[in-house]
This record gives structure tokens, sequence and C-alpha cells, in this order.
């Protein structure tokens, strides 16, 4: 499936994601322009539809993309191997921050995705969420040492704030115009060495 949209050079298969991502994290599916996203691609919109069937099947194939890419970069940081808890998601933001070098938008369009409820993709959002976002958190916290922590209940509280303060940091320095990915992951890592000490024992 997409057979033509892979057989483009990755250069431009690239653009043509980029482009999407950004105009869908921008607007609701409704109101999202595929004009938009071909002239931000540098395509023609006739162009755009012969890679994809409509907007709705690029639409569903650019949030299962998305998924599926979060988590091969999680992979290929071999974060699943590393059994400290604050180790592991040291490496998964390493993952996040070199996916958002290649794809800047793919968190912004995800979450959007994820909500979205419009009748025309909503159902075929629910079924990529099911295949392939059941039990997220809990396979990304598989075989995790809880032996080190003061209380071991707290692990999922731990969770909760990593996650807070990932996207709050990415949120707060998109408003100050200062979004600098390096310096995001050193930022991001020192608040998790301070959660570390307070969770540990």
């Amino acid at each position: 499936m997409h057979e033509s949209f892979y057989s483009l050079r990755e250069e431009k298969q690239s653009k043509i994601i980029n482009a999407a991502m950004r105009v869908f994290s921008q607007s609701p599916y409704s109101k999202a322009s595929t004009d938009d996203i071909a002239a931000m691609a540098d395509i023609s919109k006739g162009s755009l539809f012969y890679h994809f069937k409509n907007k709705k099947d690029l639409y569903c194939f650019l949030y299962e993309y998305s998924c599926k890419t979060i988590y091969e970069k999680i992979n290929e940081k071999e974060a699943m191997k590393v059994t400290d808890f604050f180790e592991r998601n040291v490496k998964i933001v390493e993952a996040r921050v070199c996916t958002m070098v290649e794809y800047p938008c793919i968190f912004d369009f995800s979450l959007q995705a994820y909500y979205e409820t419009d009748h025309e993709v909503e159902e075929n959002i629910k079924s990529i969420n099911q295949e392939l976002l059941k039990d997220a958190n809990i396979r990304l916290y598989e075989n995790i040492d809880t032996s080190k922590f003061k209380n071991k209940e707290e692990a999922n509280k731990a969770i909760k704030m990593l996650v807070w303060i990932g996207e709050g940091l990415i949120k707060q320095r998109k408003v100050e115009g200062r979004l600098n990915l390096e310096e995001l992951q050193v930022e991001v890592c020192e608040y998790i060495e301070i959660l570390k000490r307070g969770f540990y024992k």
C-alpha cells in the first residue's frame, strides 16, 4: 500500500510528511487544507492525490506512520534494554528529540490526531490506537527495576511527571520561540536527575 509514495526519493517523502504534519497539527481534520499541504510540500494537489486516495487516506497514513516512527526511534536507542527507570527515560527523551529533528511537528500532530473526533476518521484513529498504542505505557515500562524506589507504588506518578515535564517544556520553548532540541534534551535530563534523587532511596 502507498507504493507510489515510497518510490519517491526519501527527501521528497520527508517534505510531504512534514508539510502534512504541520497543516494537520494546526487545525482540526475538517478544516485542514490539502491545498496548503500540497503548496507547502511544493507539489501539485494532483500529485498528492496520486500517492494518497484522498484526505482521509493521507491523514490515517500519517497517524500510523507517526506512531510507528516514534517507537522505532525508541527501539533504535535500545531504551527497552535499560532496566533502570530513569536511565530508560533518558533514552526515551533522546529518541523523542531525534524524532523531532526529523519531523518537527510529529508530536503536535500525533496528539491532535489521537483526540480527533471527526466522524470521517474517528473510527480509523481508534483502530490504529488499538493496534499500535494499546497498553503502550505498560510496554514502555516493562522489566523496570523498581527496587531503587523509596516507594514502588510511586513509579506511576514518576511516569506522569516525566510526561508533563517533557510536554510542558516543549510548549514553553515553542511559545518563547527558542526550541533548541539539544538544549531541551539537556534540560529534560536535568529534571530527570532531580526526580531520581527524590524518588530513589
